[in-house]
């Protein structure tokens, strides 16, 4: 393997171990739900969905969802919806 490589490598492992170098400040995911398949993402330290609920609540399963996958990565950034 070349030694430039190498050093990125290892310069990357580094850098996934000081996660406080990274902030998200945007995604987006297709959610598979039961009925239809809906975009979620997170946009200004906030989420949204397409689903219809969302649009009344400001809050859905699919929200709820993916802040319970993300919350080791983005719970510092993320507005939590509503308690977990």
């Amino acid at each position: 393997m070349d030694s430039s490589i190498i050093g990125k490598i290892e310069k990357a492992k580094r850098y996934a171990q000081e996660t406080d170098r990274v902030e998200v400040s945007g995604l987006t995911a297709t959610f598979k739900g039961d009925h239809d398949t809906y975009q979620v993402g997170l946009s200004f330290g906030a989420w949204n969905c397409q689903c219809h609920f969302f649009s009344i609540r400001g809050i859905c399963s699919h929200t709820m969802a993916i802040q319970r996958i993300f919350d080791d990565l983005l719970g510092k950034v993320a507005k939590v919806a509503s308690p977990l």
